[in-house]
């Protein structure tokens, strides 16, 4: 039975925290997280996986669900951006650096909501997407994510509390009006910072805003 993952996606009711720091071992354990699409038989692997390699069940709950909704909203953000003709899907699901080609360029996808330690507001972040994509490429996961190479971010941000910026990962009639605006005439940015090694990078990365203007409340 095909399973809708954008319908099972809206099924969740919150996104808990981490619990801890993204892991590798963590992460080798929930991998079946890129096979599961249906959210029961999500929490049913979870509890199997859990009691097998002797993990403790509400902790590991907790990284796996957060880890299924990230990488399944990526994919359908991915899937938004390569409906369009300027951009071509990379043919290897399993690249770490590329997935997918714009005008020829290859690029990364990364969601991110604007980060809590960023120094600035977003009005900055939107004026000077440079210091943000350098301050995002110098501040990175240093587990299996890393890299220098190029990147697009597709900027989350919820106006009425950024705390619920995870929700504006699955408003996917948003994420597709601001995705066509950005392939409209894309602002390329030549990043420049020192990797964790020191060495100098100068990766291209492009900044899609993805702004969710809260509605007020009537009454």
């Amino acid at each position: 039975m095909n399973v809708d993952v954008r319908a099972e996606l809206l099924r969740l009711a919150s996104l808990p925290s981490w619990g801890r720091a993204q892991h590798d071992d963590w992460d080798t354990h929930s991998d079946f997280i890129y096979h599961i699409h249906s959210l029961d038989d999500l929490r049913q692997k979870t509890r199997e996986v859990a009691a097998t390699a002797g993990l403790p069940l509400d902790g590991f709950a907790r990284y796996v669900v957060h880890r299924w909704y990230n990488y399944h909203t990526h994919q359908v953000v991915l899937d938004i951006l390569c409906a369009h003709p300027r951009v071509r899907r990379e043919a290897n699901p399993r690249h770490r650096q590329v997935d997918l080609y714009l005008d020829g360029v290859p690029f990364d996808l990364k969601l991110t909501p604007l980060p809590r330690a960023y120094p600035h507001d977003l009005a900055h972040a939107q004026a000077r997407p440079e210091h943000l994509v350098n301050w995002l490429y110098r501040n990175q996961s240093t587990q299996r994510r890393y890299h220098t190479a190029n990147r697009l971010f597709m900027l989350l941000y919820h106006a009425g509390d950024p705390r619920r910026a995870w929700e504006v990962r699955r408003m996917f009639d948003l994420l597709g009006r601001c995705s066509a605006t950005f392939l409209e005439d894309p602002r390329l940015i030549r990043a420049d910072f020192r990797s964790a090694d020191g060495q100098r990078q100068r990766p291209w990365a492009g900044v899609i805003p993805c702004i969710y203007e809260a509605k007020p409340e009537l009454g």
